[in-house]
């Protein structure tokens, strides 16, 4: 029956999951932004994550003992080495939207959160007699989802676009709604699986829901290139234009440095300009001004 149970919850999260990964899909055809193919990198592990826990606890609920082990020690490797790229690309994925170089200690705190996640899974995999293991990589898990959001929170009050804000709330709203599960979770470790279901399925309705309202409130017409003069409408340099370019890419200031052979720096003071000049405090409402004003 708690199978069962989990089982169906797995199951609502993989489907809102597949709605998710579908609406992002079109969201990033008509947008035509480079941003919009990290989000589907995104959405497509999540989905994997989901699916293959879908997977387990099927096999738990009506697979042999012998089958049951043996999938097990197939499928959770994988879904271990999924979620420990999430920890690390999720950080990564909204420094890049902020434009904060990717370095010390941020990278470092989100790669040794990483390797300890592998390594407390893999320890919950060959000692299943010790049911501590599970319950404390979910708090690493979480804590990790903390400092990726620590990053929008600080700037919270900068992101003009109104929708996304909302939706920056809300996920924070759900990441520490799982404070209280984790705490139970670590006393009763066997409802585990019902945190890292309802986390799924309540993160990827927000996406849904997201996705739905931002349909709606589109413009019908196709965003238009980025040109020169659309940027010198704000005293865009042409150097700074260049630097647009290449944000638009998807490039991060790191690979910026090295394509236009100049230092990180002043990289970094390029960006803080533009995004002073256009009053912007993310890559992506950057994006979306200038291609609004084409």
């Amino acid at each position: 029956m708690f199978q069962g149970l989990i089982l169906l919850l797995y199951i609502f999260a993989f489907a809102a999951g597949c709605m998710a990964l579908v609406l992002s899909v079109v969201f990033h055809l008509r947008e035509n932004l480079e941003w919009t193919k990290y989000l589907l990198l995104f959405e497509s592990s999540l989905l994997a994550v989901i699916g293959l826990n879908v997977f387990i606890v099927f096999m738990r609920v009506f697979a042999s003992e012998f089958v049951k082990m043996l999938f097990t020690y197939i499928i959770e490797p994988v879904i271990i080495a999924d979620i420990a790229f999430l920890i690390v690309f999720i950080p990564y994925f909204i420094s890049w939207i902020f434009a904060i170089p990717w370095r010390t200690p941020f990278a470092l705190i989100s790669y040794i959160l990483s390797g300890v996640y592998i390594v407390l899974r893999v320890l919950d995999l060959v000692l299943p007699t010790i049911t501590m293991f599970g319950p404390i990589s979910a708090v690493i898990f979480i804590l990790s989802l903390f400092l990726a959001l620590s990053l929008p929170m600080r700037n919270l009050k900068d992101i003009t676009n109104h929708l996304a804000r909302i939706m920056a709330k809300v996920v924070l709203i759900v990441t520490l709604s799982m404070i209280p599960l984790l705490i139970i979770t670590l006393m009763f470790p066997f409802l585990l699986d019902i945190l890292y279901a309802a986390f799924y399925l309540a993160f990827n309705v927000i996406m849904i829901v997201f996705l739905f309202i931002y349909f709606r409130k589109m413009p019908q017409n196709a965003h238009q290139e980025i040109t020169l003069e659309d940027a010198k409408a704000y005293r865009i340099t042409e150097r700074e234009y260049s630097v647009i370019l290449l944000i638009k890419e998807g490039y991060t200031n790191k690979e910026i440095a090295e394509e236009l052979t100049i230092s990180v720096n002043t990289v970094n003071n390029h960006v803080a300009n533009i995004f002073s000049k256009t009053n912007v405090r993310s890559r992506i409402d950057l994006l979306n001004l200038l291609q609004k004003e084409g």
